[in-house]
This record gives C-alpha cells, sequence and structure tokens, in this order.
C-alpha cells in the first residue's frame, strides 16, 4: 500500500497521495476487514512521506527497440490460459479471468503496434478497422474518441498484431462491437478501473518474464513514447504528431526519450569512420 502511495506521490503530487490514502482506508481496506482477509487497517496512524521527492523529468521512457520487440514477440507466442487458475470462489468464472487476459495483452499488442491511446484503442468498433487489398490494417481514430478530438487514420505497422487482430474480429457479431470491449460483453466499454488493473498485471508479468525493469512502472503511454522514439531520425516530426493525434511540442516533451542517446553515439561513429 506504501509502495502504491508512494508511486501515486512521485506521478501525481502529494495531495492526490493523501487523497489515495483516505480512499484506501474508507473503501478498500474496510472492504478487506468485512472480507476477513486482514484484520486491522495496516497503515493507520503510519507516518508517510508522501512529499514530492523527484522533479519532474522532461521526456518519455520508452523501451529500447530490442526490448520493444521481445515484449511484441513473447505477447503474439503465450497463451492467455496459461497460469490462469479456477476462482474458489465469487460470480466470476475460469473463462471470466482467460477471457480479461487476452483483453489486456490484445490490448497491449493494438497500442504498441498504432500508438493508440488506452481510450482510444477500448472505444474503436470494428466499423473503424479497414484492411486494405495489400492486407495493410488502418484504425479510424474518430474525433468523437480522439483525446484532442481531431480525428486520424493510424495503420497497424505489424502484420502479425493485424492478424491477431483479425482472429478476434472472426468471433464479433456486427460491427457495433468494440474491438477491445469488455471481456464479458464487447458491446459494452471495459470497465476503466478494471482494464488497468488488468493491464497492470501484465506489465508486471512482463518486467519479471523479460526482465524489462521500465515495465514495472510505465503505463499504457509508454508505447506511444517508444514508437515516437523509434521513428525519431527515419519519420519526419508532421508525420509523427500526426500519427499519434498530438502536437509537435507534446511529442518532444512527453513521448520522445530524451535519455536514450543510442542514436547520437551511432552517427559520431559514422563521422569517425568517415
Amino acid at each position: 500500500m506504501e509502495h502504491a502511495l508512494r508511486e501515486i506521490a512521485d506521478l501525481h503530487g502529494p495531495e492526490s497521495a493523501h487523497q489515495a490514502r483516505s480512499v484506501l482506508s474508507k473503501y478498500v481496506v474496510a472492504q478487506l476487514k468485512r472480507d476477513n482477509l486482514i484484520g486491522a487497517d495496516p497503515i493507520k496512524g503510519e507516518s508517510l512521506d508522501l512529499g514530492p521527492k523527484t522533479p519532474p523529468r522532461r521526456g518519455g521512457r520508452s523501451l529500447s527497440r530490442e526490448d520493444y520487440q521481445r515484449v511484441v514477440d513473447y505477447l503474439l507466442e503465450i497463451d492467455p490460459s496459461d497460469g490462469i487458475e479456477s476462482p474458489k470462489r465469487g460470480r466470476w468464472k475460469l473463462e471470466d479471468r482467460v477471457a480479461k487476459r487476452r483483453n489486456a495483452i490484445d490490448l497491449t499488442l493494438l497500442q504498441a503496434a498504432t500508438g493508440l491511446r488506452i481510450s482510444e484503442a477500448t472505444s474503436i468498433t470494428w466499423r473503424e478497422v479497414e484492411v486494405a487489398d495489400d492486407g495493410t490494417m488502418h484504425v479510424e481514430v474518430t474525433a468523437e474518441i480522439s483525446k484532442t478530438h481531431r480525428g486520424r487514420h493510424v495503420p497497424v505497422l505489424d502484420g502479425r498484431v493485424a492478424a491477431r487482430i483479425l482472429e478476434r474480429r472472426n468471433s464479433a457479431h456486427h460491427e457495433a462491437e468494440r474491438v477491445i470491449g469488455s471481456p464479458a460483453d464487447p458491446t459494452v466499454p471495459w470497465d476503466g478501473r478494471n482494464c488497468t488493473a488488468a493491464v497492470a498485471d501484465l506489465y508486471l508479468a512482463l518486467a519479471e518474464k523479460l526482465n524489462i525493469e521500465l515495465l514495472r512502472t510505465a503505463r499504457s503511454h509508454v508505447w506511444r513514447a517508444t514508437l515516437n522514439s523509434l521513428l525519431l531520425d527515419s519519420v519526419p516530426e508532421a508525420v509523427r504528431t500526426a500519427f499519434f493525434g498530438h502536437n509537435a511540442a507534446t511529442s518532444r516533451g512527453h513521448y520522445t526519450d530524451l535519455s536514450d542517446t543510442s542514436g547520437m553515439q551511432a552517427a559520431a561513429r559514422q563521422l569517425r569512420a568517415v
């Protein structure tokens, strides 16, 4: 609990962390006590330092090209049912848990191949998915679901991910269903808290399995930063900002990993070679 509150303080400020602590004690801990899972509030009366410790960092954090490929390769290979156990009680069944994990995997693959925001990726329906004659898949992000209220046409950059998305379409009943909707009913949105929790669990599992430390704390915006940084030297800024649906200043400030100097090092080696 302290680690979670500390992360909230670092990412959103001390005031948000103190509010989260109140919510935690009033609702989460209270329910755990009612369910006889804990006997007392473990942080009640504890003095937690939730003040700012690190200054805000300019630029997004991104995966290296190698780690990016490792994550995508691994997600395409794993079986969503691996390691999922049948619940001992409650209304959720084994297939519900598997469906939730499949959702988290496919959502992550979709974001990794498009840079869509999580709100956009969970809002698109099959009406917004197009497949060209050459097999290239595009997603139409309408102004209604775009965070910036500007529509854009986004290609799915990995053909394997496009094929994975098409597999989902084969089980869809009509075009109004969401590509990544509720695990139980794709015609309705995936509950935000459940979605965020499922994605966080997946990222932590990826961090452990692939030994990628960044995924212990990074969340879905890491894909926008990663794609923007990987395309930095080969795609003009105007094209990249249109692709991600933000302006140039936002791209430089939030979606460009300024800690990765590998491109400069490679260029320096070329200069020395000349």
